[in-house]
């Protein structure tokens, strides 16, 4: 999926609906588009992981808003 500013999408992997969320609403107040996204390939022996999608040229970014929200993110990567 290309994101609406061109370019790759990354997704970074959360967790829970809930978790992604508010990942999703602390890039928003950002002003960096995002969606939540169940993972497509998920390694998890616990069911489905949710993340957000957004652009990949956003990285740098999103790295440092979730960390700022203390979101924990289980994996990060680039989309095909």
């Amino acid at each position: 999926m290309k994101m609406q500013t061109g370019g790759r999408a990354c997704f970074a992997a959360i967790g829970s609906i809930t978790q992604a969320q508010k990942a999703q609403r602390v890039l928003a107040a950002l002003a960096i588009p995002s969606s939540v996204t169940k993972s497509e390939s998920s390694s998890s022996t616990r069911g489905c992981i949710y993340g957000v999608r957004f652009a990949c040229a956003q990285e740098s970014n999103v790295r440092s808003a979730l960390f700022a929200a203390r979101i924990i993110v289980k994996e990060w990567r680039a989309e095909e």
